[in-house]
């Protein structure tokens, strides 16, 4: 072999070293150490989001049936004909149950609630004690979440 073979075959050879390789996967350990409490406070914030969206909708959907249902009750021209069937004497106007809203074709479909796994709400009655966490489900005016964990900004989830 010549002298510049020996040469080439000694620059092929390169390649990571054991210490390069350690000093690598550190770098990258610390890099994810940093990121990953990044990484929940985002899914947090953005699960926080999406509870602010569904409550602001369900609950705009309870004020529009409230209104589309003091129409029909009023007997007002705009009244619409499926809010005239549920006129009753002992009803306030709110919906039943919040599949009301989706029958009444306020809400396509009623959200999930994203911090809790069953994605169930807790409804609140008009005649319900606001303190409570019990219904007598009679007519829902409120909802708020099912879960008890504390929210970025201190708060708990089911006061919001």
């Amino acid at each position: 072999m010549t002298p510049l073979v020996r040469r080439r075959m000694a620059t092929d050879r390169r390649g990571l070293t054991l210490i390069e390789l350690l000093v690598s996967i550190a770098v990258l350990g610390v890099l994810a150490g940093v990121a990953m409490p990044l990484v929940q406070v985002t899914v947090t914030r953005t699960k926080e989001l999406e509870l602010r969206r569904a409550l602001r909708k369900v609950r705009e959907g309870i004020d529009q049936f409230k209104v589309e249902y003091d129409k029909a009750r009023a007997n007002a021209r705009d009244a619409r004909a499926d809010f005239k069937k549920r006129v009753s004497v002992d009803r306030t106007g709110y919906p039943l149950t919040l599949e009301e809203l989706v029958e009444g074709k306020i809400l396509r479909r009623i959200p999930r609630d994203p911090m809790n796994l069953e994605g169930r709400w807790v409804i609140r009655s008009y005649s319900d004690n606001p303190d409570s966490s019990l219904s007598d489900s009679k007519d829902v005016y409120d909802i708020r979440s099912a879960s008890q964990a504390v929210a970025l900004d201190g708060t708990i989830y089911d006061t919001w």
